[in-house]
Order: structure tokens, then sequence, then C-alpha cells
């Protein structure tokens, strides 16, 4: 009965030939069902990153001001010149970002990895604490900056007024204000915000860790200060350095917690190289060089960025 509906579909033509046509394009259909599933998201990602960065690129070849844009100008490579070889604030700032992303990572670091070991110890209300450590990371960051501004403001901050009872200054300070405190103050602000992240992520790390190599190091006499040099450090190197890109990323683009606790002052102080850009955008509406400076600033991300991945899978290698 098959055979003769086949032969009534297309009489001549043999069964098997009849079917064939029919699984082909059942095939594509399927083939092409991954790309169509995957489509929007890389549709959303073309519409969010790559004609940005595109049109970023664009406008750092031209002399445009939004004051006067359309007179835009068409300069190719003058800003990239000018902000390399001319201008000291940026150089300025290129330092101040190293200094920056790197005594914040420091900082982190430190607080993350003792917590992310006591919170992989057994002990009451566990769970509870663990989740109360991520009260820093999700307050917006806009948030915890004028939380730090209002705490060491000059005149009605606490922290002037407790190290005052207690005598340790013998007037209000004007913390913000100072070349040296203002930095330390918007780098305790990083850390206290951004070590949560750290902890969390460590923690899964220590939780991957086999007990039985514990076990075994205990057997052979191992104390608590060599089993976390030679096995809990070792087996972490691999996540460390993978929240170390990520910090290294999110710090260098960061520009709320500079700018809304001391807008890059006193003076260039804590001038980064993002909040130079936001500056030059907001202040002088220079759009067009303030492109060249964040497109300066991706091109580097994107060389350490592969420097990173690289010694990840050289670390990864060495583990195995």
């Amino acid at each position: 009965m098959i055979a003769d509906r086949a032969h009534a579909a297309r009489p001549g033509a043999p069964v098997g030939a009849q079917t064939a046509p029919t699984q082909v394009a059942r095939r594509r259909r399927l083939s092409m069902l991954p790309y169509m599933l995957v489509a929007p998201a890389v549709i959303l990602m073309i519409a969010i990153a790559l004609y940005p960065t595109y049109y970023a690129i664009q406008l750092s070849l031209y002399d445009v001001n939004l004051a006067r844009y359309n007179r835009a100008r068409f300069v190719g490579l003058d800003n990239y010149w000018k902000l390399l070889l001319d201008d000291e604030v940026f150089r300025l700032s290129v330092l101040q970002t190293i200094r920056w992303v790197g005594v914040v990572i420091v900082g982190q670091l430190g607080m993350a990895l003792p917590v992310a070991l006591f919170l992989n110890m057994n002990f009451t209300m566990r769970g509870f604490i663990r989740t109360a450590i991520l009260i820093p990371w999700v307050i917006p960051a806009a948030v915890t900056s004028l939380i730090w501004v209002f705490m060491f403001d000059a005149n009605l901050g606490v922290a002037n007024d407790i190290l005052v009872r207690l005598g340790v200054i013998e007037t209000y300070w004007t913390w913000l204000s100072d070349f040296k405190t203002a930095f330390f103050l918007i780098v305790m602000a990083a850390v206290w915000s951004g070590f949560p992240f750290m902890s969390i992520v460590l923690l899964a790390a220590l939780q991957a860790i086999p007990e039985e190599l514990y076990e075994a190091a205990k057997i052979d006499g191992a104390g608590v200060w060599r089993r976390f040099l030679h096995i809990t450090l070792p087996l972490l190197v691999p996540t460390i350095m993978l929240i170390l890109l990520l910090r290294t990323i999110w710090l260098s683009h960061n520009v709320d917690l500079v700018y809304i606790m001391t807008v890059g002052g006193p003076g260039y102080s804590n001038y980064t190289t993002a909040v130079y850009s936001f500056l030059l955008t907001t202040s002088q509406f220079e759009i067009g060089y303030a492109s060249a400076v964040a497109v300066v600033l991706a091109i580097a991300l994107l060389a350490i960025s592969t420097i990173y991945v690289r010694q990840m899978e050289r670390t990864q290698e060495y583990l195995q």
C-alpha cells in the first residue's frame, strides 16, 4: 500500500527516490535550528556591543565636539598621535589606572581569600553568613560611593566624629580633598564593594577540591599551612587568574566610584583613563578625542586579556 501511494504521487519513480528529498529537506531544517536559536542573541550582541564599538572607532577618527557636531572634521589618526605624544593628562591617567587596578585587586584578593576559607568551614548559620556577605556586592556603585562620601564628609562625617572623640585626630579632616587620603578612601570603597564577588567564586573553587587530597596529606603528616600551600593554593590558581582578569577589566573602565567620590580630584590625582574619557565627554564635549582614549583603553585591555588567557592555559596544562 505504501508503494502504491508513492507511485501515485510520482508515477514510475522508485520508492527510495521518493522519500530522499523529504529527508534532505528535514535535515536542512534541523541543521538550521541551532543557528535560528542563537540568532536573537547574536543580533542583540551586534546591536549593543559591536555597533557601538564600530561607532566609537569611527568617532575617534574625527575632530567632533557636541557643541559643534555639524562641523565634524575627519582627522584620521591625529587624535591618537595627540594623546600618545602630547597629552600629559592621558599619560598620567594611564599610570594612575595601573596604580588603581593594582592596589584594589591586591586589597580585594587579600580580603576575599581568608573570607572564602572561613566560609568553607562548618559552623552555625553558615548559609546565612554566605548570603549576607554578598550585601556590599549587590549595593549599586552609586549608593556605595555616597555612603563613603557621607561617612568621611569633612563637616558631618561619622568618621571624623569618632576619630576626634578617640583622640586620633584633633580637628575634622577633609579626607576627600587631600591628595593622599582621597585615593585610599576610593580604594577602601572599591575593596569593600568588590571582595564578596571574589569570595564566592573562590568558595566555589574550594568546594570543588576533593576531600581525599586533604585526608591523604593528613596521613602523611602535613599540617594546616602545608596543606594550604601544596594543595589548596595550587588548585586555586586557575580560579584566581580568572577573577584577576575579570576584575582588571571591570576596574579599568570603572567610572562611578572615582567620579562620584572625587570627580577625579583633587586636581588630576585620581584621574584614571576611563574617568578621563568620561570627563572629556561630559565636561568638554570632545566626543571624538574621548572616543580615541576609550579605543586605546580597549586595545590595552584586549592585549592584557590575551596574555592572561595564555597564562591560564599554561597553568592548567601544568596542573594536569
